[in-house]
């Protein structure tokens, strides 16, 4: 876990205050019968009950806004974030900071009955909220599979589970009106993350590898990764030798420090000028918006992006 610095202590402190006045409201009584509203894992894999439904929702992420609007939900507050599109259902909900900077006096204020939070993302405050009998739910809502996964959570939460069931049935639709376009061909590809002090490749996990997937093309580095991971370093003598037919980029930050990086790391290599996707015009750039921040349900949008990108001629028009 990172460790916090001093602004992070002291809000943190600051916000234990307010939450003790809170501790005292948090025995919610079960259902008649004894029985829980719900109970169920996260994927943080802590076993989570909500004695009752949920009245007072907070949102820690911008991402999840959309997956909550599709199934009609509400919240109490929520984060925000320099880019996305927030419903308009939830233009007036009270903001408690931006998703990377959690006010969490605002927070406690709202006195939410149950906080969704991103893993690792905001893993820091879990203690502080469950102790004063804050439930939290976190979500890894990266690849599509995950994205499906927190629409259904987020059906039990709400209790939508038909709206969530009809939403995740058109997102399937949506992609397989994509994917039945495709030709038969099986393209390799390298997907690189290119930041302004690294180069990596990224798999399976990255949301980026996950449409690859989709799409049936071959991640000719996924075998450098191991496990979970999701982004690894790749050298140049690695690229040269897989020699892929495309290669996708990703990056996030100042263009010109991304083209320095890729010009020191790569371009000035003669080596890049005899890769295969190089020579035929076949490197790509990926938009931030739907390949390194979650595109929750753009994902069809995503997919379809980087099909046309390869396949531009069954695309016509953006079709």
């Amino acid at each position: 876990m990172k460790k916090m610095n001093r602004r992070e202590f002291l809000t943190l402190t600051g916000a234990a205050v307010v939450a003790l006045s809170l501790a005292g409201c948090g025995g919610e009584q079960k259902e008649a019968g004894g029985k829980a509203y719900l109970q169920l894992t996260d994927a943080a894999g802590r076993q989570v009950t909500l004695t009752k439904k949920p009245e007072r929702i907070v949102s820690l992420s911008p991402s999840y806004l959309g997956m909550i609007d599709a199934v009609g939900g509400k919240l109490a507050g929520r984060a925000t974030s320099k880019v996305g599109t927030v419903p308009a259902s939830m233009k007036d909900v009270p903001e408690i900071g931006l998703v990377y900077n959690i006010n969490m006096e605002s927070l406690v204020a709202l006195k939410p009955d149950l906080v969704l939070a991103g893993k690792n993302q905001h893993e820091k405050f879990v203690p502080l909220l469950t102790s004063n009998n804050i439930n939290v739910i976190e979500f890894d809502a990266k690849t599509y599979d995950e994205v499906k996964q927190a629409v259904t959570t987020l059906g039990e939460i709400y209790g939508a589970q038909d709206k969530a069931a009809a939403e995740n049935a058109l997102l399937d639709k949506e992609i397989a009106a994509v994917t039945a376009r495709l030709p038969k061909d099986k393209k390799r590809v390298v997907i690189m993350h290119a930041t302004a002090s690294s180069v990596t490749v990224e798999g399976s996990r990255s949301i980026a590898g996950c449409v690859s997937d989709l799409l049936g093309f071959e991640n000719v580095a996924a075998a450098a990764l191991k496990g979970k991971s999701d982004k690894t370093p790749y050298s140049m003598e690695s690229l040269v030798g897989q020699d892929p037919d495309i290669l996708f980029i990703t990056s996030m930050g100042k263009p010109e420090e991304i083209e320095n990086r890729l010009r020191s790391d790569f371009k000035q290599n003669p080596a890049w000028n005899s890769l295969r996707a190089v020579q035929q015009g076949h490197v790509y750039v990926l938009p931030e918006k739907l390949f390194l921040i979650n595109p929750g349900l753009r994902y069809p949008e995503a997919v379809k992006y980087m099909a046309q990108q390869v396949y531009p001629e069954v695309f016509k028009d953006g079709k």
